[in-house]
């Protein structure tokens, strides 16, 4: 999934949120560039960066909805939300750090 820094601030921005922490956000969107990882795996360090690191004052787990919005998209997968809801909500609430952990969640819900 290609998405840019001021993409994702400018859909945050759209939630309320402004960016309170840029450090993470950085770091996981130059994984997105790397060819060996897979696209799960680029959006689990997405997901990993905005629900557990809270780069945004509010509005960290709808931009990781939205996001999940526009890979299912782009990538012709079908999406159960509820479950992906559910795993957003426990990957915010737990912490959840591990990508490969994250990654299979993701999977799990985008088919």
């Amino acid at each position: 999934m290609k998405v840019r820094k001021e993409d994702i601030i400018r859909i945050n921005k759209g939630f309320g949120g402004n960016i309170s922490n840029e450090s993470s956000l950085d770091f996981a969107l130059r994984h997105q560039d790397n060819p060996k990882l897979g696209e799960y795996k680029k959006l689990a360090y997405l997901f990993r960066a905005i629900l557990v690191d809270h780069p945004f004052t509010d509005g960290n787990k709808r931009t990781a909805m939205f996001l999940s919005l526009a890979f299912s998209e782009e990538n012709n997968k079908t999406i159960d939300r509820d479950l992906l809801l559910h795993h957003i909500l426990s990957i915010a609430s737990k912490n959840i750090t591990q990508i490969r952990v994250i990654e299979e969640r993701l999977k799990n819900a985008i088919k």
